[in-house]
């Protein structure tokens, strides 16, 4: 159930039912779960014209709200803001399978038998009479009083050896008693061991969460937005975990986010060492009991402080005091599925709805941060230096163009030469190339074939080790042809590198080094990008090679080189975030080299040394970028300037989605001029990548100064476009991407 619907309540249910209640209804010829948005007058017994019409609650399943007040404001704002429909909102907001009408309880909760004592035997005479020759009775008895009257039935079995018999024993005779007990599934069982964070703060950290201290202190009244620029390495996670015991120590709740999986493990780890069994972690990596029990505990005020991913903006945090964005210019924060919200955005209403702080952290803010805090609509913190004596690493530019080198098309001379000096030194490299894979082309040299998607107008990624050519998008494999399905030639050629062809360069190239490659290939597993980071700390590791999600925030004091084989992967996109994207990557990657004892050196390869995105990565000269960036973005006019909504039509035949689209733009002109003043229309036009997933694509660009415009005529389309029922209209306001 997506959409809003009226249902009548029986009196015998209407005593108790709340609005964010989980109710059991029929729909259609089915029984559905839903969520109750708000509850009405009147009896649902009488006879009232048109009473008759309206279905009724079949059942109540909750005994208190699954969504509070403040959480069902949120999730209204969400589909009124985004224009998407209530019930995916809902969906977004509550565990997995909490609204599903197969398991409305959710991930059951884990129990495990528990032995308890009921007799009370205080004196020698009492036992020698109670128990007699049965000594294996009396003491698994006294054992569990020892024990404080309880342990499990399993303990007692295979741990201590007391057979089930002479537990049954003690119960037959009324001496115990069995029952269940509910068991808190700890996600942490192989997670990192906890680190200790310093207890000094710099001069500079020591200014900065005064600052914050006193925001916090008065968003009770006045909440607000800090953005926190610190460059890597200057200690930003410190000012959150000491901003958040003060939020503590006041009896409230904090929220703290995170882009991606990878970066959980050891953000989780800083703060156990702080807050220990106060932190609950929602992400998809656990499993649906561990992401139940942490979600449960935050609603009933068990756990305080929530770390997690972007669907973690939801979390039932009681008394909400703050709410840190780490990174918070990763585009992860964006969700790529109808709801198309951004976690930053949420956040910033959140955090105004309850009265709470809101922190934006990072060494290389997002251009709309960027800009608010330097209209003063954000407070603006900003560390220049890292938070330990050692200097920001040295960048140099590696020009590719025209090179023959020696070295393979992979590693420039430079670069392999680099890696050979640390790892003679025994220091460690970490190499960043963002884009999985062995050869992201196969072609028939002979009549110029591609491997293609069927479902996408995209080549294949040839995954040598799986020996299979997998499209990276919507997830289709095939077998390696050995001849040209078009032409029937042998000649069949690679082209492209992706991490895994490096892995295996590096294998060549250096034989006694210690490798590991960090990607989406490599992490699948619960923890698995906390494994591959610890052997990393504890130098079981010389060269780590991964994607993007090796660049963000990790704290690895071993590192002091940093490669980057291609920095020209996104920055030929047809997408006006590619150079913005580009320096933030470079940026982050390099700030991982050089942050323990020793300086730290980046190298970075690149066919556009004069770039400026990249002339200004060099020098770690994020302000110069910022301005530069924003004032290309004046003409034509993009974010910050401008508030933009991509509407893409798609559907399974070219020819229609090309009509409706065409369709939809001329009614969407027609709208704009008959409606609120200050909206435009540019397109429409084929999406870069035209056909995904077995759909074709085209889509426009609403813009607009002011968000309530935009709004009014993106609700209107969403309601009464003229776009097909056999196609699609979908809405993404404040896009990421453009592809």
């Amino acid at each position: 159930m997506l959409e809003a619907f009226t249902y009548a309540v029986p009196s015998d249910l209407s005593q108790h039912l709340r609005p964010g209640m989980r109710v059991r209804v029929q729909f259609g010829q089915r029984q559905q779960i839903g969520l109750v948005e708000s509850v009405g007058t009147g009896d649902a017994d009488s006879d009232a014209p048109g009473k008759a019409r309206l279905r009724p609650v079949l059942q109540v399943l909750d005994d208190e709200p699954v969504l509070d007040d403040d959480l069902l404001h949120l999730c209204r704002w969400v589909a009124d803001y985004y224009v998407a429909p209530i019930g995916l909102v809902h969906r977004a907001a509550v565990p997995p399978g909490l609204l599903s009408s197969r398991n409305p309880a959710g991930a059951a909760q884990k129990t495990q038998q528990v032995v308890r004592i009921t007799a009370t035997l205080p004196t020698l005479v009492e036992r020698e009479k109670a128990f007699g020759r049965a000594r294996r009775q009396q003491e698994a008895f006294e054992l569990l009083e020892s024990l404080g009257g309880s342990a499990t039935l399993a303990h007692l079995d295979k741990g201590l050896g007391f057979s089930r018999s002479v537990i049954k024993a003690l119960v037959d005779r009324g001496m115990a008693e069995i029952g269940d007990e509910t068991v808190e599934r700890d996600p942490f069982e192989a997670a990192d061991p906890v680190e200790a964070s310093p207890t000094n703060l710099t001069p500079d950290q020591s200014r900065v969460l005064a600052g914050l201290a006193d925001l916090l202190a008065a968003a009770p009244q006045d909440p607000g937005i800090a953005l926190l620029r610190g460059v890597t390495g200057s200690g930003k996670t410190v000012i959150y975990i000491r901003l958040i015991q003060l939020a503590i120590s006041t009896g409230q709740s904090a929220l703290v986010l995170v882009p991606e999986i990878g970066l959980t493990p050891q953000t989780v780890a800083r703060f156990r060492a702080v807050f220990g069994d106060d932190v609950a972690v929602l992400h998809s990596g656990l499993s649906a009991g561990e992401r139940h029990d942490a979600w449960r505990a935050l609603r009933d005020g068990s756990k305080r402080v929530a770390i997690g991913t972007r669907s973690a903006v939801f979390a039932p945090l009681r008394n909400l005091g703050v709410i840190v964005i780490d990174e918070e210019h990763d585009g992860s924060y964006k969700q790529a599925e109808t709801p198309r919200y951004h976690a930053r955005a949420v956040a910033a209403v959140r955090a105004r709805m309850q009265r709470a702080l809101l922190v934006l952290g990072s060494a290389t803010p997002s251009l709309e941060s960027w800009h608010n805090a330097s209209h003063g609509r954000y407070a603006l913190y900003e560390l220049e230096a890292r938070a330990t004596e050692h200097q920001l690493p040295s960048v140099r530019l590696i020009d590719r163009r025209g090179t023959h080198e020696s070295g393979s098309a992979v590693l420039s001379d430079d670069l392999r030469a680099a890696i050979e000096t640390r790892l003679r030194d025994d220091r460690q490299t970490l190499l960043l190339l963002n884009r999985r894979g062995y050869a992201t082309v196969q072609q028939c040299r002979a009549c110029g074939w591609v491997a293609a998607c069927r479902a996408c107008n995209v080549s294949l990624t040839w995954h040598r080790r799986r020996a299979r050519l997998v499209c990276h998008h919507c997830g289709w494999e095939e077998s390696v042809p050995d001849r040209c399905p078009s032409c029937t030639d042998a000649d069949l050629s690679f082209g492209g590198i992706g991490t895994e062809q490096v892995e295996r360069v590096l294998g060549e190239a250096f034989p006694a080094a210690r490798i590991a490659r960090m990607d989406v290939d490599t992490t699948g597993g619960k923890w698995a990008h906390g494994r591959i980071l610890r052997r990393v700390r504890e130098r079981r590791i010389d060269i780590l090679l991964g994607t993007q999600m090796i660049a963000k925030g990790l704290d690895l004091p071993g590192v002091t080189l940093v490669g980057v084989i291609d920095a020209d992967v996104g920055l030929n996109l047809p997408d006006f975030r590619a150079a913005e994207r580009t320096f933030q990557l470079l940026s982050q990657v390099a700030g991982r080299a050089g942050r323990g004892a020793e300086a730290g050196e980046v190298l970075i390869q690149t066919l556009r040394p004069d770039h400026p995105a990249l002339q200004h990565a060099v020098t770690h000269d994020y302000v110069s970028f910022a301005a530069a960036e924003i004032e290309d973005r004046r003409a034509p006019r993009y974010p910050p300037h401008r508030r933009i909504a991509n509407l893409v039509v798609s559907g399974p035949h070219e020819t229609s989605v090309a009509d409706d689209a065409e369709s939809l733009a001329e009614w969407l002109r027609e709208v704009i001029d008959a409606g609120p003043p200050g909206v435009s229309l540019v397109g429409p036009a084929p999406c870069p990548i035209d056909r995904l997933r077995g759909r074709w694509r085209w889509h426009m660009l609403l813009k607009s100064d002011r968000a309530g415009p935009l709004g009014q005529v993106l609700r209107h389309a969403a309601g009464s476009s003229p776009v097909s029922t056999a196609n699609r209209l979908e809405i993404d306001r404040d896009p990421e991407s453009l592809l």
